[in-house]
């Protein structure tokens, strides 16, 4: 590394290697001598770069290798109308959709306030897509966004939030979790409330729904940390975790 670069140009090097350990020793060790920002510091522990694995579930960073994978799913328009209507289109060109995704990889969560994981089962097989956005890390919050397509195994979905939960409250420390789910979803919403978020509000025809151009009302739900531990979900983690 040349001694001209910045603490910030050394740090994206070593990321854009995959080198995610040694950039975080880079970062730590500059912040004994200097004044880095404590978010910044803290954007870069290794964790946010690991894969996460429980019982029938993996949760792997999204990254360049998965541009195919993202682009089949983009394929299954119901798939993106459940996940999130107004996605917006994948490029068809695959180099280019590759150098985003590892763009999007490599970034710390300062940069661009989103973590994307592909869903897996315990194989490795890829099933779906889980992201948070909007992470806030003065507030310790951020919004879940979850999509598996139809031929994922039974209750990998459910898995996948519960690893999740582990992710973000356990590991993180991360205090909220929300979610905006269409009203004419109900089947989404019984899943969310079944995982103890609890409904907070009704956001009237707050969206324009793409397929059907009528305003659509949307319901805030909410999970915290304090919450995450019920009966029911020790019950589907002994289940699907264990």
């Amino acid at each position: 590394m040349s001694e001209s670069e910045s603490i910030f140009q050394r740090s994206q090097r070593l990321r854009s290697h995959y080198q995610f350990q040694a950039a975080a020793d880079l970062v730590l060790d500059s912040a004994r001598s200097q004044v880095l920002s404590p978010d910044y510091v803290w954007a870069h522990q290794p964790i946010l770069w690991s894969d996460i694995r429980a019982g029938i579930c993996q949760l792997t960073r999204r990254k360049k290798e998965d541009a195919a994978f993202l682009a089949e799913l983009w394929r299954h328009k119901d798939f993106v109308y459940e996940f999130h209507r107004h996605a917006k289109d994948l490029t068809a060109d695959s180099s280019l959709l590759s150098m985003t995704l590892n763009q999007e990889y490599i970034a710390i969560l300062t940069e661009v306030n989103q973590l994307h994981w592909i869903v897996r089962d315990r194989w490795g097989q890829a099933f779906g897509l889980l992201s948070l956005t909007n992470i806030s890390l003065q507030h310790k919050s951020a919004e879940v966004l979850l999509g598996v397509l139809p031929k994922a195994p039974i209750g990998l979905a459910t898995a996948s939030m519960l690893t999740l939960f582990q992710f973000f409250f356990k590991a993180m420390g991360f205090h909220k979790l929300y979610s905006f789910i269409y009203e004419d979803n109900p089947h989404s919403l019984k899943g969310t409330l079944h995982l103890g978020f609890q409904r907070e509000g009704l956001l009237r025809e707050h969206i324009m729904d793409p397929a059907t151009g009528q305003f659509v009302n949307l319901i805030q739900t909410g999970l915290l940390a304090s919450e995450v531990d019920s009966p029911s979900n020790h019950r589907l983690m002994e289940r699907l975790l264990s």
